[in-house]
């Protein structure tokens, strides 16, 4: 018997040198290659006419280091012919190892957006939009008629349930959207942000960072005009202009379609506004909850009081991301009304 377990221990000993010494040669001997990393989506949607401007690449190898400068690209995109064009991407390090990564250019026809005859016959005065906020938990009544406007694809509510909507309006690049963003993933809040072509532009990470965890980026035209004043035959282009130029600075950094979901810069609207950007695909979204966030002095504690004292159910809130105020008094504000039994949710998910 004990001669039986000392070849048993013998044999699990020569076994477990056996397999350590397996292990030491695969290391010693294990192939590594090199690796390319694309920049941007892997397919990538270009319209007919327009430039393609590569994203970037970055090549490494264990043993190399950085060899981006090595890297070849085979292929040829036409950016004035209609069709699906392949970039290969290959890099071969000191041992002669390959590495390969390829991304598609999809050319599509331009969309071909006219002025409607019909649109003479829609009212064309401008309006601002306001909300009469009771301050008393109630339902407010906003600057149309909430039936009608569903005619037009556009809300100043949710439904009459315990939702709330965070949406953030920015008409300048001197903003705490950074700061808010930080606040709202921390207490797992998604939230809309009504941007300018300008600051999608100049925020390429932030807004990447954005989209990636679930926020809205949402069109708030490129320079922030009177939109009603360019919808007439006559500024029709200035007009989709205003639309197409925040699109296609959004799909460049982000390599994905922006939401349809708008607003009007200002609160300035018309009926003949809210058609041309429903036919443009778009849902508008006013408000029922604000207050004159303008000035850069508003405390948190005003900021809190504010937010607080207008809140009811369905309420899109209209927050300026420029007041310090409302940055400082958001974290409160979220923890406050999840402890009063109310969620959070995206106005694109308002019908």
């Amino acid at each position: 018997m004990k001669k039986k377990i000392k070849i048993a221990l013998t044999l699990l000993t020569l076994l477990i040198s056996a397999t350590v010494i397996y292990l030491k040669f695969i290391k010693q001997n294990k192939i590594e290659i090199p690796k390319i990393t694309l920049f941007g989506n892997n397919i990538i949607q270009i319209t007919e006419g327009n430039t393609y401007d590569e994203p970037g690449y970055k090549a490494t190898d264990p043993n190399d280091g950085d060899i981006t400068k090595n890297v070849k690209i085979k292929g040829l995109v036409q950016t004035e012919k209609i069709g699906t064009y392949e970039l290969i991407y290959s890099v071969t390090n000191s041992k002669g190892e390959t590495a390969k990564a390829v991304r598609f250019i999809k050319i599509t026809k331009p969309e071909t957006n006219t002025y409607k005859d019909t649109y003479n016959n829609i009212d064309s005065t401008s309006r601002g939009w306001w909300a009469n906020n009771k301050f008393d938990g109630k339902r407010p009544s906003g600057g149309a008629d909430i039936n009608e406007l569903k005619k037009y694809d556009a809300f100043y509510m949710g439904p009459d349930e315990k939702t709330l909507y965070l949406t953030f309006d920015e008409g300048s690049l001197e903003t705490y959207v950074k700061e808010i963003v930080d606040i709202l993933d921390q207490n797992n809040v998604k939230a809309t942000f009504f941007l300018c072509q300008k600051f999608i532009e100049t925020n390429p990470e932030l807004i990447k960072q954005m989209a990636n965890t679930g926020h809205t980026i949402a069109n708030h035209t490129a320079n922030h005009l009177n939109m009603p004043s360019l919808a007439t035959k006559e500024n029709f282009s200035k007009y989709l202009n205003e639309i197409k130029e925040v699109e296609q600075t959004y799909y460049k950094i982000t390599g994905k379609e922006i939401e349809k979901v708008y607003r009007d810069p200002k609160g300035e609207w018309s009926y003949r506004d809210l058609q041309i950007i429903k036919d443009l695909g778009y849902k508008t979204y006013f408000y029922s909850a604000y207050y004159m966030d303008f000035g850069e002095d508003i405390s948190k504690e005003k900021a809190l009081n504010e937010l607080t004292k207008r809140v009811h159910n369905g309420a899109i809130y209209l927050i300026h991301p420029k007041n310090k105020g409302n940055y400082l008094a958001l974290d409160t504000f979220i923890k406050n009304m999840k402890k009063q039994g109310y969620n959070f949710d995206l106005v694109k998910n308002i019908n």
